[in-house]
Formats: C-alpha cells, structure tokens, sequence
C-alpha cells in the first residue's frame, strides 16, 4: 500500500517555476529594510486546492492568500508559494528586492586641493555609502544642470556596501566657477518607488587658474552641427599692434580693429582648434573650444542570437545599434522598457569623427512582460549645446513570452474620441500566451460589446475585460475616462459696458478640461476684464489640453457714453467770412447729437455733426454748445465765435497821393529842360560872323 502511493505520488503533476499555474500581485515586492509589506497568491484554477507560503525553504502552513510580513530584516529574503490539489502539486518563488538608501553621498577631489590649473588633468570622486542592493545603483555626475557621467555597478551582494565612482575632469577657463556634484539613484524597477530613490552630494564648485590675455571671446564655447554655420567675436579694450584669428577653416588676418569675428558659414573639419591671437607688449591668444556633432544616421534594437518568443525565467540580450554618430564621449544610449528608463551606457571615447556604437541589456523576462516594449534612445549630451540634447529613438521591440492569462494590473483608461477597445493598451496590464481571447461586458448595459466599435464622448463607464485562452482566464473592473480635445461654443460679438468685468464668454468643453487663454492683438488678457471705452474690436480665445487645441476670434463690443474727439473750439474772424463748426463723438450705442445757440436748438444730427455759419455778422458770435447723449450718458462741448467788423480801406488815397506826386515832380522836370533850351544872340553888323548860340545846347 504505502509503494502504491508512492507510486501514485510520481504520477502527481510536479510543476515548475512557469508552469506552475500561480500569479503574485503585486509581481514583484520591492521593500525597503526594516519595512513591512503584503502579497496575494493565487490561482486559476477551478479544482479544490489549499494554498500555502514557505519561507526559506520551511513550509508556514496553510496562511491562505494573502501573506503579510512584519519588519524585513532579511537581506536574503525568499518566499514561496505552494498549490496542492488532487491532480496538481507545484510551487513558485515571489521576485523579491530589499533595498536601502545610503546614509551619505559626498564628493571631493583625488590627490589635489585648491585651484586647478586650465588644461590640466584632474579627477573627482563620489563616495557612497552603506547602499543596497548595488546592482541597482546608478551613480550620475553633472556638471551645472548637466548629465556629464554615469557609473553603473554589477555586485550580485544584496547586503549594504560602499561604492565609489570616479570622474576625470580636463578644465579650461569657461569651467572657472563651474559646480559639479554627484547623485546615488536606486533603479528598482517597474514595481519599485516611482520616482527612483534618490541621494545627492554637496556641489563642488572648481575655480580655475588661466594665463590672462586681454581679449574676450564670445561665445566662451561652441557645439555646432556638422556643416552648420558658426561664428564667434574676439574683442579688446586696449591699444594693440594687431588681433586676428587662427584656424584651420575661417582663419582671419591680423587687423588692427578692436572686434574680429570667426566665421564659418559650413562648418567640416572635425578637430578644428580656433583661437584669437592678439599683439600687445608680447603675443597671447584665446582658445575658443568647439564641439562639433553630428546626430546618428539611425538608432535600432534587437536581440542577441534568438528569435520568436521568449520563455519566462530564460535570459536574453538586447542590442542597440547606433550608426554614425559624433563626437561618442558625448554619447549616451538610454534603454527604456515602456517609459521606464531601465539602463544607460555612456562612452569615453575621445575620438572627434563620427564612429557606430552598440550597447546590449541582459533582460530575464516573466509573465508579467508579455507584450512588453523596450527601445533605445541615443541622446547627445552637449553641454552649451542645443536644448533639449538632440536624440534619436529606434523603433519599438515588442516581446512575446509564454504563460497562461492573467490581468496583473487591472488599470484605468483614458482613450480619446474615435478610439476602440481593441485599442486597450495591454501590454501594460494583460499577460498570457498563447494570445488570449479578449472580451469586454459594459457594465450600465447587457451583453458581450463588439470591441471594434469607436468610443464617443458618452462611452465614459465601468467596464469588465476577459481575457482567455486554452489555459484558463482573468476577468477584471476598469474604469473607462473618453477623452476628447476641446471645443467652444461661442458667439460671434458680444457687449459689455466699459469698466465694469468682462468674464470668459464661452463654454469650453474638453477632457482633461482644457486651459482657456483670452487675447487681443496677440496679447495676453487676465480675467476678469474690465475694458476701457476703447477697447472694442477682435478677440480670440485659445482652448487647449494634451489631445489638442481650438481658436475663436469674436467682436468685443464696449458699451460707454458719449465720448468727444479733439476739434477746433475757438474761431475769430471779420465779418462776412464762413465758419464751419466740427463736432466729432463716439459712443456705444451711437449718440444723438446737436448744436445749440443761445439755448436754442439749431442743428441736430449722429456721431459726427458739423454747423456752418456763411457770411457771417455780429450777431452769429457767441458761445455754441454741442451735446452728445445716448442711453450711458451726456456730454457737452464748448465753441468760441468772435467776429470783427471791417476796416477802413486807404489804400485807393494812398495810390491817389502818389499818383499826384509823381505827375507834380514831372511837371516840374518838363519846365525846367524847356527853360533851358531857350536864350539871346549878338550879330555884329558891318562884318561877317559866325554865329554861336549863347547856350549849351539846341539850334538855331
């Protein structure tokens, strides 16, 4: 009998770890030292079954499915979860990480103190201590804000080391007063602390001893693309016997100028050393450093001598390949799987010109990463250069790994408009291979949906998702959210009376509700708004959430009371001139308008309204009013008539008295010469003369 079950024991299916029909949730337990934690066991199976959890290889009895821990003080912590049923006996081992912060994180220099000399070789190290476990441990080195380094660390030991990172640093003048500090980041995984633990050094602030030319170069450094254009200034404030520039391309000839500039409109030559010579008592010059970089041809994933699917618990390598890219020290290949970034290599080789890089991940997947996403991301980390770094991503690499259904992480969805329940993203919840059978049950309504049909706005419920195949099924709740970009609904024009607060006109729907930005003239508007008189005129609103983004432009109408405009006020003039009175005025709605003289009303008219006065007398002068009214107000303007009477006009006797001057003056002058042309004679009578006239002039 007792060989009998034996016997019949050998013929109880023994499952192992992958075939064993038990899921964890969570997946995996990330804890931290001395903390407590929960975890649920369980099974698809429909036979009786008892349950039970071991730990270090020692059996707990039957604990049911819910295991809770007190304070782990276990490094090397294992748990195990048996299932025994008539037909089936197996057990499967919970992933287990037990993680501890450091107590410190510091930096400081090897075998130096006090300033560094520019172009010199120094090195900096980053001393953590008391962390585990350490192949979680990811050191990074910045400098500024900037990601310079990364120190990434194999040790399999799970108990609490030391570690220490080194970083070599080759200042030059630019890096006087740079700040470098160091950070001890825990990369835990997916079901690890969102964000990543995180420890920081105090900064580090270098100073920098440089020989001192006196010429400034501007900019102190330059990272340009390959074949862009660059330039850069080279300034003095002194007296010199010349300054130019000395470079393999672009080279400018000594020039007595105070400014000379680099320029090189295509840029090509890889290891291209600029700088700016200068004579004064003796020749000094100013390097100026340039980074050229070129982005990768392309970026791309695969595995490592495998295809097809990959089996839980087997390991496998990842390979990214980066084609053509420069300068490599600047390089850094980040591994993500979904958005998780999950490793990251740096390079150190100097080379300038552009070179391919591979970088390669060790991945042990299990059920919960079926239908995972991983990509490489290839980033330049420029320092001055262009922000964000210039980055090239590969194409998605899905993996398949086999396993029975499960929905590990039932989460909410929020899809947007014209989206399809097929389109559920589940390779962030679902798990099983061969593929399961997915259905979908709203719970409002009866009946299996068609999970092809687009979702609306009015789609927003709880539903029930299966999935199933040969193996078994998982069914979970999720709350479904139908997002959709905004709308607006608004009028063409509006009116609101001036000063008085002008609030959003328009219903703006959206989901996530979108944020609402009001605008004229390309100007932002705070609400609430209280518009001047003459702020009318077009107005836009702009509606926006992540799914997109909506304009209206519409008519702002200012109601206000009348409102006059400059004009003459003040006339003097002679009689019989024509005077015109213009009043101009504006107002919402348009005003009533007249004019008024002597407290009588002479003219009537809108907006604008003029008054003539032809010929004008006397008794047109005085004061006119012209009033402007409407329904938010009343307004009055003054105009001042004053005419003068004629003057006497002498200018027809001041024409007579000279007139009678001139003809008196030439009477004058005609007797005279007519006196002058007459006179008498002597004639001797017994001789011949000659006879001469007595006078100076006319005949005889």
């Amino acid at each position: 009998m007792l060989l009998l079950q034996r016997l019949m024991g050998l013929l109880l299916i023994n499952f192992v770890h992958g075939d064993c029909p038990i899921s964890f949730n969570p997946p995996e337990v990330v804890v931290q030292y001395e903390a407590s934690f929960s975890v649920n066991c369980s099974t698809n199976m429909t036979d009786d079954f008892d349950l039970s959890w071991g730990a270090f290889n020692d059996t707990l009895g039957n604990i049911g499915k819910i295991f809770k821990s007190g304070d782990v003080t276990n490094w090397e912590m294992q748990l195990t979860c048996h299932i025994r049923s008539n037909e089936t006996q197996c057990s499967q081992n919970l992933s287990f990480i037990v993680y501890k912060t450091p107590d410190s994180v510091s930096i400081s220099t090897v075998n130096h103190n006090g300033p560094m000399t520019e172009g010199n070789q120094y090195e900096l190290q980053c001393d953590v201590l008391n962390v585990a476990p350490a192949q979680n441990l990811t050191v990074n080195w910045y400098k500024g804000q900037t990601l310079v380094n990364q120190s990434i660390f194999t040790d399999t030991i799970k108990t609490p080391v030391s570690k220490t990172s080194k970083l070599l640093i080759r200042p030059d003048r630019a890096d006087d007063g740079a700040q470098y500090w160091c950070e001890a980041e825990l990369g835990l995984g997916e079901e690890g602390p969102r964000p990543p633990p995180k420890v920081t050094s105090d900064r580090l602030n270098i100073t920098v001893h440089y020989s001192e030319c006196p010429v400034q170069v501007n900019p102190q450094r330059v990272v340009v693309k390959y074949g862009g254009n660059v330039s850069a200034d080279c300034r003095t404030s002194i007296q010199h016997k010349g300054m130019g520039w000395e470079a393999s391309e672009g080279a400018v000839a000594m020039s007595k100028d105070s400014l000379v500039t680099w320029r090189v409109s295509e840029l090509t030559e890889w290891d291209i050393k600029p700088y700016c010579f200068i004579n004064h008592k003796e020749q000094c010059n100013a390097t100026l450093p340039v980074t050229i970089y070129k982005t990768p041809d392309s970026v791309s994933i695969s595995t490592v001598n495998h295809n097809g699917p990959m089996m839980e618990g087997n390991q496998y390598e990842l390979q990214c390949d980066v084609l053509n890219v420069a300068p490599a020290q600047n390089l850094t290949v980040n591994w993500y799987k979904g958005q998780t970034l999950v490793d990251r290599s740096i390079f150190t080789d100097t080379i300038k010109t552009p070179v391919n890089k591979t970088s390669k991940l060790l991945i042990r997947p299990d059920r919960a990463d079926d239908g995972a996403q991983y990509w490489c991301e290839a980033k330049l980390e420029l320092g001055e250069g262009p922000r964000p770094p210039p980055k090239v991503t590969s194409d998605p690499f899905n993996i398949t790994v086999y396993y029975e259904p499960n929905i590990i992480d039932c989460q909410d969805w929020s899809p947007t408009t014209g989206t399809s329940l097929d389109s559920y993203p589940k390779s962030y919840s679902l798990v099983g291979n061969p593929s399961p059978d997915i259905s979908w049950r709203r719970e409002s309504l009866p009946g299996q949906l068609n999970a092809s049909i687009l979702l609306n706005t009015y789609d927003s419920d709880e539903y029930e998702i299966t999935a199933s195949n040969e193996h078994g099924k998982s069914t979970c709740i999720i709350n479904i959210t139908v997002e959709y970009p905004p709308k607006l609904n608004c009028s063409e024009s509006y009116e609101v009376k001036e000063e008085t607060p002008f609030q959003r006109p328009c219903v703006a729907n959206g989901l996530p509700e979108p944020d609402v930005s009001f605008y004229k003239n390309g100007k932002l508007i705070k609400l609430p708004y209280y518009p001047k008189w003459n702020d009318g005129g077009l107005y836009q609103l702009n509606a926006t959430n992540k799914h997109g983004s909506v304009n209206f432009t519409f008519t702002l109408t200012i109601l206000h009371a009348p409102v006059f405009h400059p004009s003459q006020d003040k006339f003097d003039v002679v009689e019989d001139s024509n005077i015109t009175l213009e009043c101009y005025s504006t107002g919402k709605p348009e005003p009533n308008m007249t004019w008024s003289f002597e407290n009588k009303i002479i003219s009537t008219g809108w907006r604008n309204i003029t008054f003539n006065i032809e010929r004008a007398t006397s008794t047109r002068a005085g004061v006119y009013t012209c009033s402007a009214t409407n329904q938010f107000g009343h307004q009055e303007k003054t105009f001042k008539v004053e005419i003068r009477g004629n003057s006497p006009n002498y200018i027809p006797v001041v024409i007579a008295v000279v007139a009678l001057i001139v003809i008196i003056i030439a009477v004058l002058i005609y007797l005279w010469i007519k006196k002058r042309s007459t006179g008498s004679y002597q004639i001797a009578a017994n001789k011949a003369v000659e006879m001469h006239p007595l006078n100076n002039g006319g005949t005889c």
